[in-house]
């Protein structure tokens, strides 16, 4: 295997994807709402992240490889794109995503935008930490 961000020589074989690889997906998810922070805090209200592009930026991240190398490796795209779903439908029941990173507390509010076909694709709402978020009525 290679390393993150080596990309001197192509993958012989599909890489493995263990219980410790899959958990470190929440460190990429986590890296992707703080890049849309100041983006949020600036103009925009929300921001749109879907479970199919947090899979691709993980295994793009992790091993190098693009999604237009899918289905060369199948397997690999299934799991971690199985395990995405399964994380934000984690946020979507819990209706909020927070953590503490450098003495700042990070709040979003989750709603479900769309689904299509297995791709789940929420919104998130950056939220002061002590207020309730709660979705506006339509």
């Amino acid at each position: 295997m290679r390393a993150s961000g080596d990309n001197s020589r192509p993958l012989l074989f599909e890489p493995e994807t263990t219980p410790s690889i899959l958990a470190s997906i929440p460190d990429c998810f986590r890296s992707i709402l703080l890049e849309t922070v100041e983006k949020l805090r600036k103009k925009e209200k929300s921001t749109l992240l879907s479970s199919n592009s947090l899979a691709n930026r993980f295994i793009l991240e992790r091993w190098g490889i693009r999604p237009s190398q899918r289905k060369r490796y199948r397997n690999l795209f299934t799991q971690v794109r199985k395990q995405c779903r399964a994380i934000f439908q984690h946020y979507l029941t819990r209706g909020r995503v927070e953590w503490t990173m450098n003495n700042t507390n990070y709040v979003f509010g989750v709603f479900k935008f769309d689904e299509i076909r297995g791709n789940l694709i929420l919104g998130f709402v950056l939220t002061p930490p002590e207020s309730e978020w709660k979705l506006p009525f339509r």
